[in-house]
């Protein structure tokens, strides 16, 4: 009887090891399917927010451009009025008035970040340091999107309004704008380009707006920094795969 119970309980004994094992088996199994899951979604999400930020980074440098257009445009009529330049032609002055009252604004491609932080995928994502990143992100948009509406409200609240009151845009951009549509024969814009050129009052409406644009091209240098940042630590983790 003791030989039995004892062939039984060693019996019994390699069951629950037995069992344990499979257990452990299957949990090993299932976690190495779960992070086979998890990578290629991570592969995936990594290649969507590559694609993200190239197309934000071409984006946000296209909006710099403009605000470097608009600066020139501005010192070149401040050095019209001081004199400094001569001889310009009267639709580049007023191509130049035109482009300073451009309003720039960065307009950002967010769906593969907003889907990550919102829908509790950012688990899936291996680098931390990209993990925070992504998530400042909004941040660092509304900084910039904030220096770009203080020029826009300047702009549309000021500047235009100034010009609209006092001068006539419908000579100064006779020609130049729809020309097929808005040319008004034997309209001379010269007299319209001297009232602009000897009216002192622009000079600082136009100093604060090539200012502005500076300040707010200083922003977007480091929204591009961060953008340049994130696109290498995406590539990092391509590149291990």
């Amino acid at each position: 009887m003791e030989n039995r119970t004892g062939k039984y309980f060693k019996y019994a004994i390699g069951e629950i090891i037995l069992v344990v094992i499979g257990i452990l088996i299957a949990l090993q199994i299932n976690n190495w399917n779960e992070n086979r899951i998890n990578r290629n979604q991570e592969q995936q999400i990594l290649l969507q927010l590559k694609s993200e930020y190239l197309e934000n980074l071409t984006e946000i440098e296209n909006k710099i451009t403009m605000r470097n257009e608009m600066i020139n445009s501005a010192y070149r009529i401040l050095s019209i009025k001081e004199g400094l330049l001569k001889d310009i032609p009267l639709d580049t002055i007023a191509l130049d008035l035109l482009t300073i009252n451009n309003t720039p604004t960065f307009d950002p491609v967010i769906g593969t970040t907003n889907e990550v932080l919102s829908s509790g995928k950012l688990y899936i994502l291996n680098n931390n340091t990209l993990k925070t990143m992504l998530t400042n992100w909004s941040g660092q948009v509304n900084r910039l999107t904030e220096y770009e509406q203080d020029l826009r409200n300047f702009s549309i609240n000021h500047f235009y309004p100034y010009i609209t009151t006092n001068h006539s845009l419908k000579l100064l951009f006779n020609g130049l704008w729809q020309s097929d549509k808005f040319n008004f024969i034997n309209k001379d814009k010269s007299a319209v380009i001297k009232d602009l050129i000897d009216d002192n009052n622009l000079d600082d409406y136009i100093l604060t707006v090539s200012e502005q644009c500076i300040i707010t091209n200083d922003e977007a240098l480091n929204v591009i920094r961060n953008i340049e940042s994130i696109l290498d630590l995406i590539n990092g983790e391509l590149d291990k795969k």
